[in-house]
């Protein structure tokens, strides 16, 4: 956050009237080692969606905090994920995704 914030070369450029789009790539080094029984239940999408990429998402595109405080960081993300709209049934799965982990098609 202190790279972005209070970066003087950054802070002013890293808005949404001079970035057109973040990427972000999750590829995991490790394999599923001891967390198989857990993967085959839940899969890793619901472990990697919710628990890592929302972190970065919110980190990336929320506004400045009032404060470093945890609270007003929170406040900050919150923001950011209330903001997002719900997926879409329409948006097609991607290619490296199996068709049945796809929105359910009728």
């Amino acid at each position: 956050m202190a790279f972005r914030f209070a970066n003087g070369l950054f802070e002013p450029i890293w808005n949404r009237d001079r970035i057109d789009h973040v990427q972000i790539t999750v590829a995991e080094t490790v394999g599923v080692e001891e967390r198989g029984k857990f993967y085959e239940s839940t899969g890793a999408l619901r472990d990697m969606v919710p628990n890592h990429v929302f972190s970065l998402v919110s980190l990336v595109a929320m506004e400045p905090p009032t404060g470093f405080e945890a609270a007003a960081i929170r406040d900050k993300k919150v923001d950011v994920l209330a903001a997002m709209p719900p997926p879409s049934r329409n948006v097609p799965c991607a290619a490296s995704m199996a068709p049945a982990r796809c929105w359910e098609r009728k």
